[in-house]
């Protein structure tokens, strides 16, 4: 297969670093398949530092004809088979090659609704197939937009298990935050913005460290796209006085090791999100998990099994399961046991992305015989190094 990712975003989150690693794993795996996205952004240097085939190329507008043109350009030289699309922009600049008879796959990773008649339009009569990241998402294009269900493909997120599989040192993030190994270590993971709840969770903060002044929490993550996401979410911390109870660790490649640190994981989203890539990775550190109601959590975190449900914007809520966790660790270990079998069986990479190639090639009229063979430490190399 030769597939082509088209990526406007001038942001990197988790849909940006999964992008970036299903093409890593295509081409560690005898497919070509290269990113094109807008020189200088953010996507641009971080898919360049986990070594991902990159083309630059501006995506400045919806409706591009010359970009178009360039795209249609490289499709014919490289005997491009699949497009692959994100967002809007993408989708839109993608169009014309899409109706000139190219596949074109667009992804639907968030739970917002579709706003106007074009957006919809181009879901609708736009693409061979949709690829959802969550069922929410597939009963709301069906509901609210009458979307042919054999069109569009349920394919949650995935992680490389065995680079979170535990145990790893607990000891080496926490020594650079300055956290001993005693101190219960409560941990947000995920780029900053405000449907991600980090203002909830540091008002649930503040209301832990009442009852328990020795806790610690840290925010791995950037204010991504706009900046001043990360200095609210700081203003937030200094004004509730909590500056040296709240580390702001930044962007990390090194994750793995963040989630060996921390005692749980909370992940806090108020809304948008679909398939979270941090629940599968905390499952996967086997670390005990406190999420909200959104996306496809609800399937997948049963609460008090394997994991801690709460409501979305409810900081006393949040405080609530963040004590039950310091005060009972017998249900934290057990819930991060079962949330490390779930993983296990459910958010193998090599799965999901067999999963994709099979729902790509119905399009193409190629043949995928379901036999590639699982992350070796060649494809490993390429793919893990966050």
């Amino acid at each position: 297969m030769n597939i082509l990712y088209v990526e406007s975003s001038r942001s990197w989150g988790g849909q940006e670093y999964r992008t970036c690693l299903e093409i890593n794993w295509l081409n560690a795996h005898g497919h070509q398949a290269w990113l094109i996205c807008n020189p200088g952004s953010q996507v641009h240097s971080k898919a360049s530092e986990l070594g991902t085939r990159l083309i630059t190329m501006p995506l400045r507008s919806r409706v591009d004809p010359r970009c178009s043109w360039q795209l249609w350009k490289f499709c014919r030289r490289n005997q491009i088979d699949l497009l692959k699309t994100y967002s809007s922009k993408d989708h839109w600049i993608c169009l014309p090659l899409y109706f000139c008879g190219i596949p074109l796959s667009r992804a639907r990773c968030i739970t917002d609704p579709i706003s106007g008649k074009g957006r919809a339009f181009v879901f609708k009569h736009g693409c061979s197939q949709i690829v959802a990241d969550a069922s929410v998402i597939k009963r709301q294009l069906i509901e609210e937009h009458g979307i042919n269900p054999a069109k569009i493909e349920v394919i949650g997120s995935a992680v490389d298990l065995e680079k979170f599989k535990p145990p790893r040192d607990r000891t080496k993030f926490r020594s650079e935050i300055g956290v001993s190994d005693g101190i219960p270590l409560i941990g947000n993971v995920g780029m900053i913005r405000p449907d991600k709840g980090q203002l909830v969770l540091v008002e649930a903060a503040r209301l832990v460290l009442q009852k328990r002044p020795d806790a610690r929490f840290v925010i791995v993550g950037q204010g991504t796209g706009i900046l001043k996401r990360g200095i609210n979410v700081r203003n937030a911390i200094d004004q509730a006085g909590l500056a040296d109870k709240i580390v702001m660790a930044g962007y990390r490649w090194d994750t793995p090791d963040v989630y060996a640190a921390c005692d749980m994981i909370v992940i806090a989203s108020l809304r948008t999100e679909a398939s979270p890539i941090v629940l599968r990775e905390a499952f996967a550190s086997g670390r005990p998990v406190i999420a909200t109601k959104v996306g496809d959590i609800p399937e997948i975190l049963q609460h008090r099994q394997n994991g801690l449900l709460i409501e979305p914007g409810d900081n006393q809520g949040l405080a609530a399961a963040i004590m039950e966790f310091i005060c009972d660790p017998e249900l934290a270990a057990y819930c991060a046991a079962n949330g490390f079998r779930y993983a296990t069986k459910h958010f193998s990479f090599d799965k999901m992305m067999e999963a994709k190639l099979r729902a790509d090639v119905a399009l193409t009229g190629k043949t995928y015989d379901g036999e590639t063979a699982s992350i070796g430490d060649a494809g490993r190399a390429a793919v893990s190094r966050r």
